[in-house]
């Protein structure tokens, strides 16, 4: 549950981010560096992770205390 100030509408920033990529060679050079860097993590066997994303796919949230903000809209 985080305050609405928090949280700024981006956009398509896979286009941006494409588009900075074509322009700079400096950038390209960057995300390419990010890309072999990654690391390949398969949450669906995770019991714990499987637990959390399928509640958090119900809204309200399964858990309505972790969200303060929701809860007491729901009261009114």
């Amino acid at each position: 549950d985080m305050p609405r100030e928090k949280f700024e509408y981006m956009g398509n920033t896979s286009v941006t981010g494409t588009y900075l990529c074509m322009l700079s060679r400096k950038l390209r050079a960057e995300a390419e560096k990010i890309s072999k860097d990654m690391t390949y993590v398969e949450l669906s066997v995770n019991n714990s992770f499987m637990d959390e994303y399928v509640s958090g796919m119900f809204i309200p949230h399964t858990n309505i205390d972790a969200f303060p903000t929701v809860k007491i809209l729901m009261k009114k």
